[in-house]
């Protein structure tokens, strides 16, 4: 029986070997670098033990974040790999659940990954959570605004008030993360995939700072500058940035952004045709459990329904549920299957995008697998769960 627990250092070298050739196969069978504190400080490492073999590992995060105009903690599972001697057999399948269950048993309710096959991911009960922009165009096409600021190189030291731009930009948007010291300083300002070291500068006026960017330049034969950060709390902030960009081009010849899918850039530029734009899929998230709903604030409506709810990984989601909702709460009692029709059948990764926002009803139903039984049950439902902007950028 196959066991999850904490890699010890004794295994280390091994879960390393499993992670690089997952990730940077192009390396080669070296040694990974051992340097470095273990267990590591922004993540616990797991594995998953057979006959006291490591078949397959994980990274566990725990992420601040807000669903529902709430503050909650988020599950972010990441780098799970199985060597290629053990694919196949059922471990990374089996490596999510005891995952979720150890989230579960920590009381976080909803878990988001990065997935290398989305497929792969939905048929384990993860829905995309959302999309975003990649936009790549020489700095030339960007608008030169004039602004009455100026641009400062920030460090990691500037954490705090870098947070608060992050937190102010970000109001309103689920799963949007609030990075915690460590996490400004060992992640998102640090050579941690070995892209090279960020350059972080932030706009400011009257010594406030109103929004900042995080960014390398590759050596390329383009030198493209890469940006993995972009917030701004105000318009002013906005265009400063994207003239500070724009005044890059004795430097580079292409500038690169990801940004939220619903931003204007290409309506800022003289040229549209100058800039190539890609929607890309993002990360994915789940339940891991459906009474988690009683946590979250549904202030749209009222509801009382029955759902019947499947899941590939997790039988205790699996069956039929009384959901209610009155004055902003809701209750979620589970029932025997053979009491009564179910109102609306929906899988777990339906009901996850539905839970943070992504869809509403209507989409849902369009896009995923929410089927509506009882037409009784439309109107209310789609006013509990009604839509949000949903936007998670930081890959982990």
């Amino acid at each position: 029986m196959s066991e999850f627990r904490p890699v010890p250092a004794t295994d280390r070298e091994a879960c390393q070997r499993i992670l690089q050739y997952a990730f940077t196969p192009s390396k080669g069978p070296v040694m990974p670098d051992s340097d470095g504190d273990w267990p590591p400080s922004l993540f616990d490492q797991r594995g998953l033990y057979d006959d006291d073999t490591l078949r397959a590992v994980c990274k566990l995060y725990f992420l601040d974040t807000t669903v529902r105009g709430a503050a909650t903690t988020v599950g972010g599972l990441g780098a799970v790999a199985t060597p290629p001697e053990h694919r196949g057999q059922g471990f990374a399948a089996d490596l999510c659940r005891h995952a979720l269950c150890e989230y579960r048993e920590a009381d976080v309710g909803f878990v988001a990954l990065w997935p290398f096959s989305t497929p792969f991911y939905n048929r384990l009960g993860w829905g995309t959570a959302n999309t975003y922009r990649r936009f790549d165009l020489p700095p030339s096409a960007l608008p030169d605004y004039d602004t009455a600021g100026q641009l400062v190189r920030l460090d990691a030291d500037d954490w705090e008030r870098l947070r608060q731009v992050e937190s102010a930009a970000a109001a309103g948007m689920a799963l949007s993360l609030r990075r915690s010291e460590a996490w400004w300083r060992e992640r998102t300002l640090a050579d941690w995939d070995g892209g090279g070291v960020p350059y972080c500068y932030g706009y400011e006026r009257d010594g406030d700072l109103r929004g900042y960017l995080v960014y390398t330049v590759a050596d390329d034969a383009d030198h493209t500058l890469s940006v993995s950060n972009f917030a701004a709390v105000d318009e002013e902030a906005r265009r400063a940035l994207f003239a500070f960009l724009g005044n890059h081009g004795a430097q580079i010849e292409r500038v690169t952004l990801q940004l939220p899918p619903d931003t204007d850039l290409l309506h800022r530029v003289d040229d549209p045709g100058a800039v190539d734009c890609t929607v890309e899929t993002g990360p994915m998230v789940r339940l891991t459990d459906v009474s988690h709903l009683e946590r979250l604030d549904w202030p749209g409506g009222d509801l009382d329904c029955t759902l019947s709810v499947s899941d590939p990984l997790l039988d205790r989601n699996g069956g039929l549920f009384r959901l209610s909702v009155s004055g902003g709460a809701a209750t979620v009692d589970q029932l025997p299957s053979a009491d009564s029709a179910a109102d609306v059948a929906v899988d777990i990764a339906t009901l996850s995008q539905l839970a943070v926002g992504t869809h509403g009803v209507a989409a849902a139903e369009r896009l995923a697998d929410l089927e509506i039984h009882d037409e009784s049950a439309r109107e209310p439902l789609a006013d509990v769960f009604e839509p949000e902007s949903v936007y998670l950028g930081e890959f982990f």
